[in-house]
C-alpha cells in the first residue's frame, strides 16, 4: 500500500496482531511426507498411505477416480511462492489461492520433483492438493517456499524439455536449430502458437524477453489485455514486451505465427522498475475538476474545497463520472475518497487515468467503499504516468447516487520526490523503437485487439453520445420497455411502447444515458412485475418486429414475433423472421448483495422467450464475497424442465471465485444464434478466447406451427429476498437483433 495521509480503508497492525504475523514468515507444510500417516491432511476417495516413497518410509497413493488429498496453509497475503513435491506416477498436483488454481498434470515412470509457482493475491491461507487423474499416482516431501518477487519462473523456457510445460497449437513444433541448448519453438503456419500460464504479482511492471529467429509474434495476456510484438530477424535477436499485470495474479505468455516460419527460444520474465514509481508519496496538486454536467447542484469543484460537510459534496445520479486535471503527467499511485454518509452505505466505483483525456487506462476495477467510515479512505491503484484521472460510479448500496465530498490524487511529480529510476517505460501506451515492431494493448471489450498504442476502456464507443436518449443512440423502433412502475394504475409494470422508447424516453431511475453514452437498465427488488405469473422485477427490452404497427397483435405467429428454421412452412411464412441472431456489448455494474443464498448476486441479461416458456436465458452471477461473476444459461424445453450450462464459473450458491470470470464494470459481448433446432450461445472478451455452448433442440417442441419467439435484452432481477432497495444494474454498449426475412 502507498503512503497516505489519511488511514486507509482497512488497515492489520503487526504491533496488534504479532502472533499471526509471525505464524505468516514462514509457510509451513505440516506431515509434508507423510510419515504420520494422514495427519493434518484431508484425503477422500480412493487414497492410502502407501510403503512406496521417495524418502523416509511412507507416501500418499492415490489409485481411483475420486482420489483426492489437500491441507490448508498459512501464507503471507500478496506474495510469491513456489510448491514443490516429488511425483510417481499419473496425476495432478496444485494449489487453490484466492479463488484461482494453479495445477500441474503429470506422468513420471520414477520420482520426479515437480513445482508449481503462484501468487496468493489477497488470500492468507491456500490449499494444497493432490489428485487423482488416469492410473496410480504416489506423492512424496511437499515444501512451500516463499519467492522473490523480482523475477519470475517461467517453466521449460528454452524447450530443452520439448513442449513441456507449454501448450501448442496449429503449424508448431519443437526444432533442432536454437539460440541456446539444443531445441526451440518453431511456427510455421497460420495457426501455429504456443503458451504458457504464468503466476505474477498483480499491478506490477514486468518485462517478457525471448530470442527470436525469423518473423514471429511475441506478446502476452494479462487482465484482459494483450501486449505483443511482431518481429522479422535475418539472425536470433532479443525482443522484448513490457506490460503491467493489472489486477491479474496468472499471466500468459505466448508466441505465434505471422506470415512466415519463426523460431523462439530462451524465454525470461523479470519485474522492472516502473518508470513513474516514486520514492516517497504526497497529495497532489489538482488544477481542476469536472463532469458531465448532469449533478443535481452540487458540483465537482466541492470535491477540491478541503471540506467534509454534507453540503460541500458532488453528487451526480446513475452511472456519471468526475475528472481530476493534475495540471501536469505525475506518478498516480493512489486515492484518497471521502464519501457522503460513507458510514452507512457502500459505493462502487472503477479508476481510470489518462495522458490526453481521449485514451484511458483502468488502474481500479471494482472498487468498493468500506461502508463503515465518513472519513477519508484510501485506493490502491495499479502505478501509472497521468494527467487525469477519473472516477467512474455505479451507485451505491441504498440508491444509484453518487456523491464525494473529497478527493485527492496520491503519487509523486509535484516536486523533486520522484524516483530516478528509468528501467522501463509505460508498457500500455508504447510502441518499439524498431521500425520491425510494435506494441499494442487491447483492453475489455467486445471486439478484436487493437494495432494501435494507447489503451482505452469506456472511451472505445465514440458512436455514443452521453447527451442523447438511449433511443437516439440506439435503435429501439422494435423494441419496446418494461420497468418496475405502476403509472397508469393496472397493478402490473409499465410498458414503453415502440415509438415512445425511439422517440426520446428516458427514466432517470431506471432507464437512461451514462456518462459513457452507454444505455443503463437499472432494477430494484421491489416493484411492479409484468404479470401475475412472474415472480420478479425487470427493467427489460421486449423485441417487437411489428416497430410500432399496433395493428398488429404482440402475441402469435404473425408479423411481431419469429420462428425457429425447423418450423412447418406456414409458420414460417406467417412469422415477422426465421431464425434470429442477438448480439450486445455490456458491462453488468451491479447485482444484488442481500437475501437468500439461493437468489443473491444473479440476473438475466438476455432471453429468447416462447408462447409460455423460455428456450433461453443467459444469467450472470456474482456472489457477494467474491471479485469476479459467472455467465450461465438455461434452456427450457416446451413444457419440460430447465436443461442447465455452465459457461463461466460456476451457478452454485457456494461458488468459490471464478478464476476467469467477469468483473462488475467489466465490458464484454454476447451472442445468440437460432439457426433451425440448434441454438448456439457465445461468450467474448478482449484478449481471450470466446466461450460457446451448442443446444440441440431437437426434441424441446418449439418447431411446431403455433410456437413462436421474441428476443428480449436488459435485466431482469432473479431476486426477491433481497432487501426492496438492493438492485442489479447493467450498461449496454451495443445491441443488434437480426432474422431471416426480417429486412431492417
Amino acid at each position: 500500500m502507498k503512503n497516505s495521509k489519511y488511514t486507509p480503508a482497512t488497515t492489520i497492525s503487526c504491533a496488534a496482531l504479532f502472533s499471526l504475523c509471525m505464524a505468516h514468515a514462514h509457510a509451513s507444510i505440516q506431515n509434508s511426507s507423510f510419515e504420520n500417516g494422514w495427519d493434518s491432511w484431508t484425503s477422500s476417495g480412493s487414497s492410502a498411505i502407501s510403503d512406496i516413497a521417495y524418502s523416509g518410509s511412507k507416501s500418499a497413493k492415490i489409485n481411483g477416480s475420486n482420489g483426492y488429498f489437500e491441507q490448508e496453509v498459512t501464507v503471507d497475503a500478496n506474495s510469491n511462492y513456489r510448491l514443490t513435491v516429488y511425483v510417481f506416477g499419473e496425476g495432478s498436483v496444485g494449489v487453490e489461492s484466492n479463488g484461482n488454481v494453479y495445477s500441474k498434470e503429470v506422468s513420471n515412470s520414477d520420482w520426479e520433483l515437480v513445482t508449481v509457482e503462484f501468487n496468493t493475491g489477497s488470500s492468507q491461507t491456500i490449499t494444497v492438493f493432490g489428485a487423482y487423474t488416469d492410473g496410480d499416482v504416489r506423492f512424496d516431501d511437499f515444501a512451500l517456499e516463499k519467492i522473490s518477487s523480482s523475477s519470475t519462473s517461467i517453466e521449460n523456457a528454452g524447450f530443452e524439455n520439448d513442449w513441456d510445460n507449454w501448450s501448442s497449437s496449429g503449424a508448431s513444433a519443437i526444432s533442432d536449430i536454437s539460440y541456446k541448448g539444443s531445441k526451440s519453438a518453431k511456427v510455421n503456419g497460420s495457426n501455429g502458437r504456443f503458451e504458457q500460464n504464468v503466476a505474477v504479482q498483480p499491478y506490477t511492471d514486468y518485462e517478457l524477453t525471448a530470442y527470436i529467429l525469423g518473423d514471429g509474434i511475441l506478446g502476452v495476456e494479462a487482465n484482459g489485455s494483450t501486449y505483443e510484438k511482431s518481429v522479422s530477424n535475418s539472425n536470433w535477436e532479443a525482443e522484448t514486451v513490457q506490460f503491467n499485470s493489472g489486477s491479474a495474479q496468472t499471466i500468459t505468455i505466448f508466441g505465434e505465427y505471422d506470415g512466415s516460419d519463426g523460431r523462439f527460444d530462451e524465454f525470461s520474465l523479470e519485474e522492472v522498475s516502473s518508470s513513474g514509481s516514486c520514492a516517497s508519496t504526497s497529495s497532489l496538486t489538482i488544477v481542476d475538476a469536472y463532469d458531465d454536467g448532469t449533478n443535481d447542484g452540487h458540483g465537482p469543484e466541492n470535491v477540491l474545497d478541503g471540506s467534509l460537510a454534507d453540503e460541500s459534496r458532488w453528487s451526480s445520479q446513475g452511472v456519471k463520472w468526475i475528472t481530476l486535471d493534475l495540471g501536469t503527467e505525475k506518478t498516480v499511485e493512489g486515492v484518497d475518497i471521502a464519501w457522503y454518509n460513507g458510514d452507512q452505505r457502500k459505493n462502487y466505483f472503477y479508476i481510470e487515468t489518462s495522458i490526453d483525456n481521449i485514451n484511458w487506462t483502468t488502474v481500479l476495477n471494482g472498487g468498493q467503499s468500506s461502508g463503515t467510515s465518513s472519513d477519508m479512505e484510501f485506493y490502491d491503484v495499479a502505478d501509472t504516468t497521468a494527467r487525469y484521472v477519473r472516477l467512474t460510479g455505479s451507485g451505491n448500496s441504498y440508491d444509484s447516487w453518487n456523491s464525494i465530498l473529497e478527493f485527492d490524487v496520491i503519487g509523486c511529480g509535484d516536486g523533486s520526490e520522484e524516483s530516478s529510476s528509468s528501467s522501463s517505460s509505460s508498457s500500455s501506451s508504447s510502441s518499439s523503437s524498431s521500425s520491425s515492431s510494435s506494441s499494442s494493448s487491447s483492453s475489455s471489450g467486445g471486439g478484436s485487439s487493437s494495432s494501435s498504442s494507447s489503451s482505452s476502456s469506456s472511451g472505445g464507443f465514440s458512436n455514443l453520445d452521453p447527451s442523447l436518449p438511449p433511443g437516439s443512440n440506439f435503435e429501439l423502433e422494435d423494441w419496446y420497455l418494461s420497468i418496475p412502475t405502476d403509472d397508469d394504475g393496472n397493478g402490473k409494470a409499465d410498458s414503453i411502447k415502440e415509438g415512445a422508447l425511439s422517440g426520446g424516453y428516458e427514466n432517470s431511475s431506471y432507464f437512461y444515458t451514462a456518462s459513457d453514452g452507454g444505455m443503463v437498465f437499472r432494477c430494484p427488488i421491489d416493484g411492479y412485475k409484468t404479470s401475475s405469473g412472474t415472480s420478479y422485477t425487470r427493467t427489460e427490452l421486449r423485441e417487437m418486429l411489428r416497430r410500432g404497427d399496433t395493428s398488429i397483435d404482440t402475441q402469435g405467429v404473425n408479423k411481431n414475433n419469429w420462428v425457429f428454421g425447423s418450423a412447418p412452412a406456414e409458420a414460417r411464412e406467417a412469422a415477422g423472421g426465421v431464425d434470429g441472431v442477438l448480439r450486445a456489448t455490456l458491462a453488468v455494474n451491479h447485482v444484488t448483495t442481500t437475501g437468500d443464498s439461493s437468489q443473491v448476486g444473479r440476473v438475466i441479461i438476455g432471453q429468447i422467450h416462447a408462447n409460455d416458456d423460455e428456450p433461453l436465458r443467459i444469467y450472470y452471477r456474482k456472489l457477494p464475497d467474491n471479485t469476479k461473476g459467472s455467465i450461465y444459461i438455461a434452456h427450457e424445453p416446451n413444457g419440460g424442465s430447465d436443461q442447465w450450462y455452465e459457461m463461466i464459473g460456476s451457478r452454485s450458491d457456494d461458488a468459490s471465485d471464478p478464476a476467469d470470470g467477469i468483473a462488475l464494470n467489466e465490458i464484454f459481448s454476447y451472442e445468440v444464434k437460432v439457426v433451425g433446432n440448434t441454438l448456439t450461445v457465445t461468450i467474448s472478451r478482449d484478449g481471450k478466447e470466446d466461450v460457446v455452448q451448442e443446444v440441440d433442440m431437437s426434441d424441446s417442441g418449439y418447431d411446431t406451427e403455433d410456437q413462436y419467439q421474441y428476443f428480449k435484452a436488459g435485466v431482469y432481477n432473479q431476486n426477491n429476498t433481497g432487501d426492496d432497495d438492493d438492485y442489479v444494474q447493467a450498461t449496454f454498449y451495443s445491441l443488434e437483433n437480426s432474422h431471416d426475412g426480417y429486412d431492417y
